[in-house]
């Protein structure tokens, strides 16, 4: 499995066809009612906590938590008869799926697997013996936890924020705005129809921004395969080509973009929200990364008008300067100017 979307399907499928254990029946039909084909419900959701409120009451035991968990989802998966692994999977997998936040028709969650688990559980489960099984069942430290899952989610909620702003004040299309515009996208010399025309295309991107913002699901997740791949890279996040729901997947980068001070404030916080609208503009826009901040994003030989059009991390810079969110440092530096 490569995505969240796929995951996700499986376990919609898994509940088709395949029951837990008598005793699950109840938390069972639950996440049957949360699991929609279309994405999960919000209101459904509470199941996710009862599953987990069930294993920690199984767990208090001391030293023998991990064990007793493992043994009651394997008991819960019919351990022993055809199709065990794929329903400890999904128990596991259900396990650190979590609904983070619930903003009027919006809901953001998160898949938060461990970080000893290196591969999707229904991947990693797949023809191993009870006792391999329990060994990954026994994983409990997850790759984000509580306070980097609530980011993710202010990071979101940021996006959505600035999209909107951005999307009046291109609308507008003010002399200020234009300025703007003609900042990230332009060569000195192009005139005042051009960045007109430039301003009307950003415009519709930044609807589409919106409106996936404002999308009823948004998932953030690991991606527990390719983990290695990409932490240490300079990657913060990513977005997989063809997936039909907003699922953005973050990295080690990101997480500490998002990490607090003293004074338990996220100071880059707003890198974090220029890291989803870029990602955004991948799966919306279909741009490409040509050009990072880091190796300058003012249009020059070898970085045309063109490229930066289709280049997302213009797009999130802009979306940042339309807004007052950059400092005029970090503006200069991005520009190199």
């Amino acid at each position: 499995m490569d995505t969240f979307s796929e995951v996700y399907q499986k376990s919609v499928e898994v509940l088709k066809t395949q029951s837990l254990d008598d005793s699950w029946k109840k938390i069972e039909s639950n996440l049957k009612m949360m699991l929609k084909p279309d994405g999960p419900d919000a209101g459904q959701a509470r199941s996710l906590d009862e599953l987990r409120d069930y294993l920690h009451e199984i767990g208090k035991g001391g030293g023998a938590t991990a064990s007793a968990q493992a043994e009651a989802m394997l008991k819960a998966a019919n351990v022993g008869t055809p199709g065990f692994q794929e329903r400890a999977a999904f128990l596991k997998t259900m396990q650190h799926f979590y609904l983070v936040e619930k903003k009027g028709n919006q809901s953001v969650w998160v898949m938060d697997p461990p970080k000893n688990l290196t591969a999707w559980p229904y991947d990693q489960f797949a023809g191993k013996t009870k006792e391999g099984i329990k060994t990954d069942l026994m994983l409990a430290v997850e790759i984000f936890g509580d306070a980097n899952r609530q980011m993710m989610s202010d990071s979101l909620q940021l996006a959505r924020k600035w999209s909107m702003e951005v999307q009046i004040k291109l609308a507008a299309a003010e002399p200020s705005t234009l300025e703007i515009v003609k900042r990230w996208f332009h060569a000195g010399g192009d005139d005042e129809q051009k960045v007109l025309a430039t301003t009307a295309t950003l415009l519709t991107g930044f609807k589409k921004i919106t409106n996936a913002c404002n999308s009823t699901n948004v998932t953030f997740s690991d991606l527990p395969h390719l983990r290695d791949d990409f932490d240490g890279d300079g990657t913060f996040a990513a977005v997989a080509e063809g997936e039909t729901r907003p699922v953005i997947y973050l990295f080690k980068e990101f997480l500490k973009l998002g990490s607090p001070n003293k004074m338990g404030v996220i100071p880059k916080l707003w890198l974090c929200a220029l890291t989803v609208v870029h990602e955004l503009t991948h799966s919306l826009l279909q741009t490409e990364d040509i050009k990072y901040d880091h190796q300058g994003l003012n249009v020059r030989p070898g970085f045309s008008h063109k490229d930066a059009l289709n280049n997302a991390e213009s797009w999130a810079y802009l979306a940042a300067d339309l807004v007052g969110a950059v400092s005029e440092a970090d503006r200069k530096k991005a520009l190199r100017q």
